[in-house]
């Protein structure tokens, strides 16, 4: 826990301190849907369980601040961060080893950290880029079964705990802003953490996001 809270600090810290150098911030709020998927691997080999772990649909929403660091008449570069609260997961789908239909969900805030590429046209709409790191941390989560359902633990113990609380990777963007403020974006985050606490199981999360928000200038 306290490894998750001096990431998130440190990822705070740094979206903080590209304030010092920046000017027209913004700030979007949006919300969307998720395809979220989890990378299983069970001891050393590849095994049939594997493959029965499919993608799960769910959603996003949260806010994103942008602060601009250099800007001219076609283009900007930009750095942005925020808090996402969205859910990952998998689907384990019946097989015929496993009966069972599975949903398993595991809700998250997110704090990404993006360095963004903005071309602006000449109507003043903008497609944009962006990429960088991302640290989550695990909230609450469920396992919805074919004939039951319950809650799940977050945490290092392998004996107590199904799932670890810290998350973080890569992720990156692509969008368009629109004059008026409407925000569309399509974002992925790969991640790098191993969220399983035994040492035999793997699971690394996945997120496809699309997302659709309003971008508010604070300057005006």
């Amino acid at each position: 826990m306290k490894r998750t809270a001096s990431l998130f600090f440190i990822a705070l810290l740094l979206l903080c301190s590209a304030s010092v150098m920046a000017q027209y911030p913004s700030v979007t709020f949006f919300g969307g849907a998720n395809m979220a998927t989890t990378d299983m691997k069970f001891g050393t080999g590849e095994t049939d369980a594997e493959d029965s772990y499919k993608a799960l649909y769910g959603m996003n929403i949260g806010a994103l601040y942008e602060y601009v660091l250099n800007k001219d008449k076609s283009q900007e570069f930009a750095v942005e961060g925020g808090l996402i609260f969205e859910n990952k997961g998998f689907h384990r789908k019946p097989t015929g080893t496993q009966i069972i239909d599975n949903k398993t969900r595991l809700y998250f805030i997110d704090v990404p950290l993006y360095v963004k590429y903005l071309h602006r046209f000449r109507s003043r709409n903008k497609l944009y880029f962006g990429a960088g790191p991302f640290v989550g941390m695990g909230l609450f989560g469920n396992a919805d079964l074919s004939n039951d359902s319950g809650s799940l633990n977050f945490g290092n113990d392998p004996i107590e705990d199904d799932f670890k609380r810290l998350d973080y990777g890569v992720t990156g963007k692509v969008g368009f802003l629109f004059l008026n403020g409407l925000n569309m974006c399509v974002s992925y985050d790969y991640g790098f953490a191993d969220i399983k606490p035994l040492e035999n199981q793997e699971a690394k999360t996945k997120v496809l996001r699309l997302s659709l928000g309003y971008t508010i200038r604070l300057d005006d």
